[in-house]
């Protein structure tokens, strides 16, 4: 099975006709209401957007899902994502990667040293963050996402060089 990338989520039920309000975040929303390829889950089942009528915000659309048709439904429905094959995304510029591309990545420091992988990139509202799970150990770290702490990555040899981590060591 391919893998598939996650980019957007019914947020809430609009009307009483079984229209959704959905989060895309992609930043080509015309991803989101291609013909075909979208996909709700981990699974084969493809459920496609039927139409998109209204924008109220950037990222946020007022959307019919195939099968959805009343407002009981739509309720249901909160929560499903969407997924669309990696391969369908757009190519980019070398400097440029997607976030779900690092995922996996082994972590090295600067001397080469293990440090983990990234768990993945997560944003709570101040800039991207490398969640690193550390070698060896059960918690993860939480990397600022810039050229500081973050000076190398190679995609072909699927590493990422952390300048630092903060560990135990900041707490002493």
């Amino acid at each position: 099975m391919d893998r598939r990338i996650l980019i957007g989520k019914v947020v809430s039920a609009h009307g009483i006709k079984g229209d959704v309000k959905i989060a895309c975040y992609a930043d080509d929303a015309k991803l989101l209401f291609q013909d075909a390829g979208i996909y709700t889950d981990t699974t084969t089942q493809a459920r496609v957007v039927v139409s998109f009528r209204a924008e109220p915000k950037p990222g946020l659309f007022i959307a019919r899902i195939d099968g959805i048709a009343d407002r009981n439904a739509a309720e249901a429905a909160r929560g499903m994502a969407f997924y669309i094959p990696r391969d369908s995304l757009p190519a980019l510029d070398e400097s440029e990667i997607y976030h779900s591309d690092l995922e996996g990545m082994a972590v090295v420091g600067a001397d080469g040293k293990a440090m983990g992988h990234v768990l993945r990139v997560q944003n709570f509202g101040a800039g991207d963050l490398l969640e690193i799970r550390l070698a060896g150990k059960s918690r993860t770290e939480f990397v600022p996402f810039d050229e500081h702490f973050v000076p190398e990555i190679d995609i072909d040899a699927g590493r990422v060089v952390a300048a630092e981590l903060l560990g135990d060591d900041h707490l002493r």
